[in-house]
């Protein structure tokens, strides 16, 4: 294997093919992913835009075959942005477009060298946290990136529109929330975020920085012909709230024709009482009349209830999200000599 070597234009069509290569071969494990990016030009296509705002790095095989490509960008989300309330302060990003190792190459060392360099120029930078997005049907790649100190935080995944199999709650209606009811559905979706702060999932509670910016966007998507809020209700009480819209995430893990499920959250004393299960069988039926033909969404890996919510309502997890922290003293602790 060569030495690290940075990414260039002349790099990035070998870089799609083995995206695309590796494509290929998620897609024998889960259909619903999009087939155009098995094309090694689709592929290529996405590699090109993300180098234009990443720094990235390659290693070569002993013939001079591209054995694998690393890109990172820096996060630093606005404190006061939605986004806040789900990203670190500031990180290292490793898009699952970003990166990829030949089929024949072992995937430890290809990617222990690329890490190595990019993690290495981003402490000198001060940045100590580090996130990667990556494939999960391939245990040689996720054995690897946990072999360089990464877990797991969130899951990409995906399902068809079929109904829910899984009998919505007793006494649960849902209805399609109105513009005019901004006050009850901001403070549902607070719900989700509450829930977040709480052992195991840690997620810091932002609302005091977050919620001008956070209120404005729900504002504006109720407006919207293209998403909805649904609310579940019960015995006269709000009971929980799902978002339904456009989809969104990767490229590469979108289905065709995907909605994306967010801003789900179910009240204390309400959760396992079948609440949710309403809201997802109208969401699917909302999105299957706006012509939707598949659905998406993220969820906390460590938020032990929605886990086995989303799966136990057929959601198939495709990409996890994995990070790494380094223990800042490093920032002053290293060797001078």
């Amino acid at each position: 294997m060569s030495e690290v070597a940075a990414l260039t234009e002349a790099d990035v069509d070998a870089a799609g093919a083995l995206v695309a290569a590796r494509h290929a071969r998620e897609r024998e494990r889960f259909p619903l992913l999009p087939a155009r990016y098995e094309d090694p030009a689709g592929a290529a296509e996405l590699v090109r835009e993300a180098w234009s705002f990443c720094d990235g790095v390659t290693v070569r095989a002993d013939d001079g075959g591209l054995a694998g490509f690393l890109m990172s960008f820096e996060s630093t989300p606005d404190p006061s942005s939605p986004a806040a309330r789900y990203l670190p302060e500031r990180s290292s990003v490793h898009l699952v477009h970003g990166h990829a190792v030949a089929g024949d190459a072992d995937p430890w060392p290809v990617y222990a060298a690329l890490f190595t360099d990019l993690a290495g120029r981003a402490l000198d930078r001060g940045i100590t946290d580090h996130v990667v997005h990556v494939p999960i049907g391939d245990p040689a790649t996720m054995d690897a990136w946990a072999a360089l100190g990464f877990g797991w935080v969130s899951a990409v995944a995906v399902r068809d529109l079929a109904p829910v199999a899984r009998r919505p709650g007793a006494g649960v209606v849902v209805r399609v929330a109105t513009p005019d009811e901004l006050d009850v559905v901001d403070r549902l979706v607070d719900e989700e975020a509450v829930f977040h702060a709480r052992s195991p999932i840690f997620r810091p509670y932002r609302r005091h920085e977050t919620a001008d910016a956070v209120r404005a966007q729900l504002a504006s998507e109720l407006e919207r012909d293209d998403h909805a809020f649904l609310i579940a209700r019960r015995d006269g009480h709000d009971v929980g709230i799902l978002s339904v819209g456009p989809g969104l995430g990767s490229p590469l893990y979108v289905p065709d024709g995907a909605a994306y499920i967010a801003a789900t959250a179910v009240v204390d004393g309400e959760r396992g009482g079948g609440a949710g299960a309403a809201l997802v069988d109208t969401a699917f039926a909302w999105a299957r009349g706006q012509s939707y033909a598949a659905a998406c969404l993220h969820f906390s890996t460590t938020n032990i209830t929605s886990t086995s919510f989303w799966t136990g309502v057929g959601f198939t997890p495709v990409m996890i999200h994995l990070r790494r922290s380094l223990d800042e003293r490093i920032l002053d602790g290293r060797p001078t000599v």
